[in-house]
C-alpha cells in the first residue's frame, strides 16, 4: 500500500472468490453456474494479485453432489461432485536485483456449515469436513502448491503457500554481486479441484447449499 517502505509492503488482499457446494440428499443436481476472477493492485506500483476460482464469468461456480438411490440408503458410499474447479493465482511483482521473498497464501473460509434449503430438511446443517478435494495438475507440496485435502470446517484454513514471482541470481559470480539476475514465475496455474462428499453420516434428506470463500494474499 501507498506509504509503506518496499521491504514491509501490506498484502494485497483477493475477497469475495466464492464456491457454492450443493450436496442434494434425494433430490436432483443444482445448475452450474460461472466462476470469480478477482485482480487487486498495490497503487503506486507494479505489485498486483489475480485470483481465479473456477469458469470465467463474474458469479459464483456450483459444485453439485448428487446423492440419491443406493447411496441415501443403508449402504452409502462417498459421492463426487460435479464440476471439478480449477484455480488460479497469479502474482506480479517488479524484477529487481534482490531475492527479497514475498509470501503468497490462499486460504478458505468454511465455517459456515451447509444449510437446508428445500425438501423437509428443517433447520438441519451439514458440515463441511465432510468434503474433501484431490488435487492434480499441481506441484508437489514443497512448490507450496495446492494439495490433496479437506476442508476443516475453520474461517483461515491454508491450503496453499509459496513465493511470489521472484529474482533469481544465475552464475558463480552472484557471490560477488555482480551475477546474472533473472525472473522466475511461480504461480498457482489451473489447479484442479475434485471434490467429494463422504456422505458417512444419514441426513434428513433435501436440498443443503453452502459457499466456501477462497482469499488470496501476498506480502
Amino acid at each position: 500500500m501507498r506509504g509503506r517502505p518496499a521491504a514491509t509492503r501490506a498484502a494485497s488482499m483477493v475477497p469475495a472468490a466464492l464456491l457454492a457446494l450443493t450436496p442434494v440428499l434425494g433430490l436432483g443436481l443444482a445448475p452450474r453456474a460461472h466462476a470469480v476472477i478477482t485482480t487487486v493492485t498495490d497503487t503506486g506500483s507494479t505489485y498486483a494479485l489475480t485470483l481465479r476460482v473456477g469458469s470465467a464469468g463474474t458469479t459464483v461456480d456450483t459444485v453439485a453432489f448428487g446423492v440419491t438411490g443406493a447411496n441415501a440408503g443403508l449402504t452409502p458410499t462417498a459421492v463426487t461432485g460435479t464440476p471439478a474447479i480449477d484455480v488460479w493465482v497469479m502474482p506480479m511483482r517488479p524484477m529487481v536485483n534482490n531475492t527479497l521473498a514475498r509470501p503468497v497464501t490462499l486460504r478458505v473460509d468454511s465455517s459456515i456449515a451447509l444449510a437446508c434449503q428445500s425438501g423437509g430438511c428443517g433447520s438441519q446443517t451439514i458440515p463441511f469436513n465432510t468434503i474433501s478435494w484431490v488435487a492434480s495438475n499441481n506441484g508437489n507440496a514443497a512448490s507450496g502448491d495446492i494439495q490433496s485435502g479437506r476442508f476443516d470446517g475453520s474461517a483461515n484454513q491454508t491450503i496453499a503457500n509459496y513465493n511470489a514471482n521472484a529474482s533469481i541470481c544465475v552464475g558463480l559470480l552472484c557471490l560477488l554481486g555482480v551475477g546474472t539476475w533473472t525472473y522466475q514465475s511461480n504461480n498457482v496455474t489451473a489447479t484442479r479441484l475434485q471434490f467429494s462428499y463422504d456422505n458417512s453420516t444419514i441426513y434428513p434428506g433435501g436440498n443443503y447449499k453452502g459457499t466456501v470463500r477462497f482469499t488470496a494474499s501476498m506480502e
